[in-house]
C-alpha cells in the first residue's frame, strides 16, 4: 500500500496567494496525499478560492475561530490520516518533487522520524492595499550537511513550511500556541528532544519560502523588542535540553535586539519590515 501523505496548510486572508500553494501540492509526482487547509478565520474571498479546488476529494477544508497559526497547524494535526504530516504555509510553494524525493529517504532511513529539505527563500514587500511593491531572491543557503544540533544553535533559519515527521508523534509534540514567533523553531527542538536520533536533513532543495513584509503580515507586526523577547522565550524553555548545551548566540541575540529597539526609538534605524528593503523605510519617512 501506498504511503499517505497529509499536507496541512494554515491560513488567514491569504486568499490572494493562497491558490499557488494549493496549486504547489496538486502538481506533486507522487498523488498519495491529502490537504487539509485550516483558514484561521479570514475575512477575505479564502472560501471562495478554496471552493474552486473542492472538485478535488484530496482536498479539505475546514474553518476556526481565529485563534492563530499554531492552532490552526495542531487542528490539522489532529485531523491527519496520512502516514506522514507536512506543514505548507499558505503564501509558499513546494516543489513538483518534493512528496517524491522526502519518500524517498524515508524508504532509505525508516528509522528516522522527521525531516526538513533545504529550500528557497523569496522576501516581498507590499503595500497597505496588498500591492507589491519590490521583492528579491535568496537562493538556498543551507549547507549540504546539516545536523539537529545546528538548529539549537541557530546555525540554521528556520520555517515553518517544508518541516514533516511521522503522524505516530502526535502524542509528544504540539505547537506552542503561546510563541508569537519562532514556533517552527520551538517545533523543532520538541521533534529533537523527543526523538534526538530520529532528524533527518535532505539536501535538495524541495520548496520556496516566501517571506513577506508590508500589510498584515506577521513580519510587519513584529517589534525589534518582539524578536528579544523571542529568542528569550526560546531559551528560556530549551535551555536544559540536551542538544542545547554549547549554544553560543544567547544572550547576545537579545541583547542586540534591545539595543536595536532603543535605536528605532530614537529613529536612527528603520522599523524592522525594512530591513530587506532601506531605501523604502527613506522613501516612508
Amino acid at each position: 500500500m501506498n504511503p499517505l501523505f497529509t499536507i496541512v496548510i494554515p491560513t488567514y486572508n491569504r486568499g490572494y496567494v493562497l491558490w499557488k500553494a494549493i496549486q504547489s501540492v496538486q502538481k506533486q509526482i507522487y498523488p498519495y496525499w491529502e490537504l487539509l487547509i485550516v483558514d484561521d478565520g479570514s475575512t477575505d474571498e479564502s472560501k471562495r478560492v478554496v471552493a474552486e479546488f473542492q472538485k478535488d476529494p484530496r482536498i479539505h477544508y475546514y474553518i476556526q475561530k481565529k485563534s492563530g497559526g499554531s492552532v490552526a497547524r495542531n487542528y490539522g494535526l489532529e485531523k491527519a490520516k496520512g502516514d506522514f504530516v507536512v506543514y505548507l504555509d499558505s503564501d509558499d510553494q513546494l516543489y513538483e518533487n518534493y512528496l517524491a524525493i522526502v519518500l524517498d529517504y524515508f524508504t532509505k532511513y525508516p528509522d528516522k522520524v522527521f525531516a526538513i529539505p533545504n529550500y528557497n527563500r523569496k522576501i516581498e514587500l507590499y503595500d497597505e492595499k496588498y500591492k507589491l511593491v519590490d521583492f528579491g531572491r535568496v537562493s538556498s543557503a543551507q549547507k549540504v550537511t546539516i545536523s539537529l544540533v545546528d538548529f539549537y544553535y541557530w546555525n540554521i533559519f528556520t520555517t515553518s513550511s517544508g518541516i514533516i515527521h511521522k503522524r505516530n508523534i502526535i502524542k509528544s509534540v504540539r505547537w506552542d500556541k503561546n510563541l508569537k514567533i519562532f514556533e517552527d523553531w520551538d517545533f523543532i527542538m520538541q521533534l529533537g528532544n523527543n526523538y534526538p536520533e530520529g532528524f533527518l536533513h535532505i539536501p535538495y532543495v524541495l520548496f520556496e519560502y516566501v517571506q513577506k513584509y508590508g500589510g498584515d503580515s506577521l513580519c510587519s507586526q513584529v517589534s525589534y523588542l518582539d524578536w528579544a523577547d523571542g529568542f528569550e522565550a526560546i531559551y528560556q524553555k530549551h535551555k536544559n535540553d540536551l542538544l542545547m548545551k554549547g549554544q553560543t548566540w544567547y544572550p547576545k541575540k537579545v541583547e542586540k535586539f534591545k539595543n536595536l529597539q532603543k535605536l528605532f526609538e530614537k529613529g536612527e534605524v528603520p522599523e524592522p519590515q525594512y530591513k530587506d528593503f532601506p531605501e523604502f523605510a527613506t522613501k516612508k519617512s
